[in-house]
C-alpha cells in the first residue's frame, strides 16, 4: 500500500515537472479557489455582484468597490446613482454624475438622471437643461416625455406640445401622452386639437369615464351641449357616481329642451 502510494506521488512530481519545463502553468484546487476569489474583488466582480441584488445599500457598496478598482467605471457610476436615487439620497447622486460628466461629456444617461435628481431636489431649470443636454445627445422619445411632463408643470405648455408631439410619432398607443397633451391644448384655449387627443386617448382606453367627462367639459366651453350631454352620459354609464357629472348634466339639458 506505502509502495503504490509512493509511485503516485512520483508520477504526480513528474507531471509537474514536465509542465514546469514546458513552461505551462500548474492549477490546483487551492490554486482555482483563489481566482474565484480575485475574480470577485476585480472591478468588473464588483460590478456584477451589484446589478444582481437588489438591495440598493448593498448595490451602493459593490459599485463603490468596483469604482474604487476603476476609478473611471462610468457603468458603475451610473448604476451607484440609481441605487442612491432608490434611497433618496439626491445630492450623492448628483455629485457623481458631476465625476461621470468631468469624464465624459457624452453620456446621455449621466445627463438624464441627473435631471430627474434635480426634480427630485426642485431644481427644475438644471433638470430642463440636463433633458435638454441629453437629448442633443441622444433624441430618445423617453427623455423627450420627461422633459414634456416638466414643461407642462412648469406651465410651459407650447413647449411641452411640442415634446408631446415628437413622443407620439414613436409612441402612438399610450393614452396618457394624448391626454396629456390635451390638456395643455386646452390650457392655451385650444380646443379643437386638445378635443381629438381626447378622442385618441379614449378610444385606447374606452371604459375611462373621466376620459369623457374631460370631452364633455371642452364642448361645454363650446356650447354644444347635445355632445356634452352624449359624453356625459356614457361617463355616468361608466361611473354612475361620478360627482361632477351627476351635479352638472341635468343643467346642460335644460339648454338643449
Amino acid at each position: 500500500m506505502i509502495l503504490k502510494t509512493m509511485k503516485k506521488l512520483i508520477l504526480l512530481l513528474t507531471y509537474i515537472g514536465f509542465f514546469t519545463a514546458c513552461g505551462l502553468q500548474v492549477v490546483t484546487i487551492s490554486d482555482q479557489g483563489k481566482k474565484k476569489t480575485d475574480d470577485a474583488s476585480t472591478a468588473a466582480g464588483w460590478y456584477s455582484k451589484g446589478t444582481v441584488t437588489t438591495d440598493p445599500s448593498e448595490k451602493i457598496d459593490y459599485f463603490t468597490k468596483a469604482i474604487d478598482q476603476k476609478p473611471d467605471f462610468t457603468s458603475a457610476y451610473l448604476e451607484r446613482v440609481r441605487a442612491y436615487l432608490e434611497t433618496g439620497n439626491y445630492t450623492q447622486s448628483i455629485a457623481d454624475i458631476d465625476s461621470v460628466v468631468k469624464q465624459n461629456s457624452d453620456v446621455a444617461d449621466a445627463y438624464n438622471i441627473r435631471a430627474k435628481a434635480y426634480e427630485a431636489t426642485r431644481y427644475l431649470n438644471e433638470a430642463l437643461e440636463d433633458y435638454t443636454k441629453s437629448i442633443e445627445i441622444n433624441p430618445h422619445p423617453r427623455t423627450y416625455l420627461d422633459r414634456a411632463n416638466l414643461y407642462k408643470e412648469r406651465k410651459r405648455y407650447t413647449k411641452a406640445i411640442l415634446d408631446y408631439s415628437v413622443v407620439l410619432k414613436e409612441i402612438k398607443d399610450n393614452a396618457d401622452i394624448y391626454i396629456a397633451r390635451g390638456v395643455c391644448y386646452q390650457k392655451l384655449n385650444q380646443p379643437n386639437p386638445a378635443i381629438q387627443d381626447y378622442r385618441n386617448a379614449i378610444k385606447l382606453h374606452p371604459n375611462d369615464a373621466d376620459l369623457y367627462y374631460n370631452l364633455g367639459s371642452i364642448y361645454w366651453v363650446q356650447g354644444r351641449w347635445q355632445e356634452v350631454v352624449d359624453v356625459w352620459e356614457k361617463c355616468l354609464e361608466l361611473d354612475p357616481n361620478h360627482a361632477r357629472v351627476k351635479q352638472y348634466l341635468p343643467t346642460v339639458k335644460k339648454k338643449i329642451q
